[in-house]
């Protein structure tokens, strides 16, 4: 095909879509609402007994409502999402040798830590779990670097496959709101009271939400019972600025987009859409504008999903990448909610009206605490 051709790498298609956020129980019924401009944010005053006022994605109970013996919020997510994308496969590959299920997150059962000596913290509990569940051939691998987790699971999920680890890769992402991360971030004076306005001038925090989602990665197309589209390459770099403050000139991401961009050789003026990571936080919007023109990617349509559901931790990458090939499959790219009058140095084609994808290319891009960035390059079908 023309991306092996071109660029000598082999072949990782994606697809399966599954996901569970404030908004929905399935990626178009999500993007439905998302194009009809609503949000899954909801005001709370001392939300989990936490001494602020904050609006926060939460997921309602319904969507959840299976649980097995023992088994916390977010392991039941995580359990509905991987049934969800199984039912859109011709078989389930999981449970044989050549299938590997990754585990995205930054917290894991972190609602449980009231109890220090809970056996659900650690987050081999996961794995344990879903092995269990599921009857998994392999023991599912973890991946916990901080708010870009979701993104580096997918870039590794497609590296064991082309290394010929593994043929059949799911990746799940998922977190859960709790006091312990809502007292973190109102320590850090991060929330907004308000709904987030990534890039925007009038912009004052980020939001948090809780979601799971999973996506399926193969090295054979048949295996999905509908469409899917290619992964084409993907990167991390960390820029060792600060615990928590992101690079002033945005060197890691701009290394993360240049080593996902040259391998491919595709250009930035033939990306066709970009799904920012738009927190709403001064520093990180600032730090993205500058990657982005250092990059080339200035002209390229780009959005933030934050205010959609908020910000969801671990599951982000995951949710974001899938709905954003969901806006690829369907030509309609969301605009960047809360996004009003510039508020970055450098010059941004932030989406804010419903348009389409000036060409096939997707690139999804993510940083977090720590320093570290990713970025991830898609093509659709």
């Amino acid at each position: 095909m023309e991306t092996k051709a071109r660029t000598g790498l082999s072949e990782v298609y994606v697809g399966a879509k599954s996901i569970i956020c404030p908004l929905g129980d399935t990626p178009a019924k999500v993007y439905d609402a998302m194009l009809r401009g609503e949000t899954g944010l909801q005001q709370l005053e001392r939300p989990f007994g936490v001494e602020t006022t904050s609006h926060v994605g939460l997921i309602p109970n319904s969507f959840i409502i299976e649980e097995r013996v023992d088994s916390t919020k977010l392991e039941n997510m995580l359990a509905k999402c991987y049934e969800h994308s199984v039912s859109k496969l011709q078989y389930d590959p999981f449970q044989d040798e050549d299938g590997l299920v990754i585990i995205c997150t930054t917290k894991g059962n972190i609602d449980k830590i009231d109890r220090d000596d809970d056996p659900r913290l650690p987050l081999t509990r996961l794995s344990q779990f879903m092995r269990q569940s599921f009857d998994l051939g392999n023991e599912p691998m973890i991946v916990s670097n901080a708010c870009i987790s979701g993104l580096l699971g997918i870039i590794t999920a497609a590296r064991l496959i082309r290394a010929e680890k593994y043929e059949h890769v799911m990746v799940l992402g998922g977190d859960v709101v709790s006091e312990f991360t809502l007292s973190g971030f109102a320590a850090l004076h991060a929330l907004t009271e308000g709904v987030c306005k990534p890039y925007d001038k009038n912009r004052t925090g980020i939001n948090l939400g809780e979601a799971a989602a999973g996506l399926v990665l193969s090295n054979d197309d048949t295996l999905f019972k509908g469409r899917c589209d290619e992964y084409v390459s993907g990167t991390s770099a960390n820029d060792a600025n600060h615990i928590s403050g992101p690079s002033r000139t945005g060197e890691g991401l701009h290394r993360s987009i240049e080593r996902t961009l040259n391998p491919a050789s595709v250009s930035a003026g033939q990306i066709g859409y970009l799904s920012a990571h738009g927190t709403g936080t001064s520093f990180n919007d600032e730090m993205e504008s500058i990657a982005f023109e250092r990059s080339g990617l200035s002209d390229v349509p780009v959005n933030s999903m934050k205010g959609y559901f908020g910000h969801t931790l671990g599951a982000a990458g995951v949710i974001e990448t899938l709905l954003g090939l969901e806006g690829m499959k369907r030509k309609e790219l969301v605009v960047s909610l809360g996004y009003e009058e510039e508020g970055v140095s450098r010059p941004m084609n932030i989406i804010t009206r419903t348009t389409a994808p000036t060409s096939d290319y997707f690139l999804k891009t993510a940083s977090g605490f720590g320093g570290c960035n990713a970025a991830a390059l898609f093509k659709t079908r």
